[in-house]
């Protein structure tokens, strides 16, 4: 009969779920024992708002009279909760109706690799469809209604069967960049679903190992490594590897978010079907053993937010790598030989590292012939010109970091860079940013010229723009370009007095109908340390979409605007 209008039904809040949950075990217990109440919200917490879980775990525990039987139930749920009496029968066997309604082995495999991830962790979907082109479960091909496309769809059907949730808007972290939606994360009941499911239920025990955010410090001792194929050790804390483990069919191996420092020698001697190795968020991590080079079956590379790592080891070995991710490391300088090492590599990510693109690079990156997605850092306005005029390299581009850049004008092309998603500038002095949207014609631009155009003139894609110590600009005019924009941040510009200018804005609105009111789309905006600024927009009053608004510093912004917006949000 269709409907006329669908009411999503969230699991409780905090405070209903408790209710639920005090009201099915009776106050008879709770009276039991002083400690008992506290214990109590305890476990109602972990069934994170999920009537069924309340109800048949508060049913579980409307006879535990005792501390130490509340202390066991909080145990069981944190290590093993498929054992928690009644969780296997009544709780995750209903639950899995939606993963059997799921319409291909593919799908659920994608599902199942999510319950790798710890208890909350908001993955985000680009990397999530990374892992799974890399480890063959979606077409390798990321374009042409390929992986990319395909990813994306199945996130959508797992998010419609409330198997993964769509993260909110989060506080903003220039490692992740990300904002409304481009995350998400399992309920922490659906992912004891997907464990036991890996495990006891699909009778492969041992083939799976989970211990993420189990805070282990050291490799547990309990792993048979002989049969693991997926092993996640994802913010365990582990500081130090000394084991050389015989894993004939490891295939994915996430070591992220730990305190790592060392990796002995041996350790990655007998991996040969290891395809998907995730070393990130290792911040003290000086280095590589050399006998990573032997992983030939490696697809997928993660070594962003190393910081301390000052080389990599010699990689040509690793010819099957499509994927090599090296943001954010701090130290490593360079990348001399990189297209005759890794000839097949696809995606290249260098964004806030110390690579940066010079003419050396930019000729290394053209002899990658299979290169689909790049992220960069530029320092000179010339290579920044030139890398644009290399239609094959700058259509790759998905990430930009315009750093220490000293120019009296930068020109950033809407065709060229046609892919472009996110763009830093930081710590640069730039008189005037000009908008080029009909690059063919390379010829000097005035600031407000308009030339023709048969389509829109925007960066179609650019979602996430962060502004930090831009020197020489008085407003930033130019976002009009970006109609798409979700996410935005502006610090610490001393001469920044407006964020668009309504006589430069109307100017080209005017000349170009594509071009409506300013960030339309626009979900999170944050100022801080902007001592002249005075205006953000004229149509401030009229942001649909803004979720977000964080005003710190910024003196001479009418109080009357920064109060809107936090209403708005």
């Amino acid at each position: 009969m269709k409907a006329d209008k669908q009411i999503e039904v969230d699991c409780l809040s905090p405070d209903e779920a408790w209710e639920l949950f005090r009201i099915t075990v009776g106050d008879v217990i709770f009276s039991g024992h002083q400690d008992i109440p506290a214990l109590a919200r305890i476990v109602a917490a972990k069934c994170d708002g999920l009537p069924l879980a309340l109800n048949v775990i508060g049913k579980a525990m409307a006879c535990k009279e005792t501390i130490q039987e509340w202390y066991l139930a909080i145990n069981v749920l944190n290590s093993l909760g498929h054992e928690f009496p009644g969780m296997k029968e009544r709780i995750l066997g209903v639950l899995k109706f939606s993963y059997d309604s799921l319409k291909n082995g593919e799908i659920k495999s994608c599902f199942l690799y999510c319950s790798l991830f710890p208890e909350d962790f908001e993955i985000k979907k680009e990397q999530l469809i990374e892992y799974w082109i890399c480890e063959g479960f979606i077409n390798p091909n990321r374009y042409e209604d390929g992986g990319t496309n395909q990813g994306y769809d199945i996130i959508g059907l797992l998010v419609r069967a409330h198997l993964l949730i769509e993260c909110e808007l989060g506080v903003f972290d220039l490692s992740m960049l990300t904002s409304y939606k481009e995350r998400v994360k399992m309920h922490d009941v659906i992912r004891e679903m997907a464990l036991w499911i890996n495990s006891d239920y699909g009778n492969q025990q041992g083939t799976i190992c989970v211990k993420s955010g189990a805070h282990v410090r050291l490799i547990p001792n309990d792993i048979n490594w002989e049969i693991v194929r997926q092993m996640s050790l994802f913010g365990t804390q582990v500081e130090k590897i000394s084991c050389s483990p015989n894993c004939p069919n490891l295939s994915t191996l996430l070591l992220s978010d730990n305190e790592l420092v060392d990796i002995s020698v041996g350790f990655f001697r007998f991996m040969p079907k290891l395809v998907v190795l995730d070393l990130s968020e290792n911040w003290s991590l000086f280095g590589l053993p050399e006998e990573i080079s032997n992983l030939g079956s490696l697809q997928y590379l993660n070594l962003s937010m190393c910081t301390m790592i000052k080389s990599l080891p010699d990689l040509k070995k690793l010819r099957k790598l499509i994927y090599l991710n090296l943001e954010f490391t701090r130290v490593l300088e360079s990348l001399v030989g990189i297209a005759a090492a890794l000839p097949n590599l696809q995606v290249l990510k260098l964004f806030g590292s110390r690579v940066c693109v010079d003419d050396k690079l930019m000729e290394e990156l053209q002899h990658l012939e299979h290169l689909k997605i790049l992220t960069a850092n530029i320092e000179d306005a010339t290579i920044l010109e030139r890398i644009q005029g290399i239609d094959r390299l700058a259509s790759s581009i998905r990430g930009l970091y315009l750093t220490d850049m000293s120019a009296p004008h930068v020109i950033l092309s809407t065709i060229a860079l046609g892919g472009l998603q996110q763009l830093v500038i930081w710590g640069c002095n730039i008189s005037e940013i000009k908008i080029d949207w009909k690059r063919k014609e390379r010829r000097e631009l005035s600031p407000m010229e308009i030339l023709p155009s048969t389509s829109s003139p925007c960066f179609k894609q650019l979602s996430t723009v962060h502004i930090f110590d831009l020197r020489g600009q008085r407003d930033l005019s130019w976002l009009l370009f970006a109609q798409n924009l979700k996410k935005l941040n502006v610090g610490f510009s001393r001469e920044i007095e407006e964020i668009i200018n309504k006589e430069k804005g109307m100017s080209i609105t005017k000349v170009h109908p594509d071009i409506v009111l300013p960030f339309g789309n626009l979900e999170s905006l944050e100022l801080e340390g902007l001592p002249k600024l005075k205006e953000i927009c004229w149509n401030y009053r009229t942001l649909p979409n803004l979720r977000k608004f964080d005003v710190e510093d910024c003196p001479k912004l009418p109080e009357d605007i920064a109060n809107f917006l936090r209403l708005a949000e």
